[in-house]
């Protein structure tokens, strides 16, 4: 995926990966069951929580893994944007790590993964 992540913070820029390696997201159920006295159960249905999950971004570079590290550990939302896959568009937040490691394939690349909650503006 030829993607760009928008800091929306306004003074710092993009985030630039060359890859993005994983994508997975995953939408929460807050419907509510209720057990009926003498049988049966009644539904209260709601809307479902927006996606969160994962993303493993891929550098090219040590200094650009480490410039998307600390931007993902700004106090802002993020905007990410694909045109090869445009479905996966969201704005999102830091929900959970972010992790840094180097890529063992080729001991040369790096991988940052962050945790992410999507929001809706």
């Amino acid at each position: 995926m030829a993607s760009l992540i928008t800091v929306n913070d306004g003074t710092t820029g993009s985030i630039s990966p060359a890859l993005v390696l994983g994508y997975q997201a995953r939408r929460e159920s807050r419907n509510i069951v209720h057990d009926i006295i003498g049988g049966g159960i009644a539904l209260t249905l709601i809307r479902p929580r927006p996606r969160s999950g994962t993303l493993e971004l891929f550098f090219l570079t040590e200094d650009d893994a480490f410039a998307a590290l600390t931007k993902h550990a700004l106090e802002t939302t993020f905007t990410l944007s694909d045109a090869d896959r445009p479905s996966v568009g969201m704005t999102y937040a830091l929900s959970g790590g972010i992790d840094i490691r180097l890529d063992q394939a080729t001991r040369v690349r790096w991988v940052v993964a962050v945790d992410y909650q999507e929001v809706e503006l």
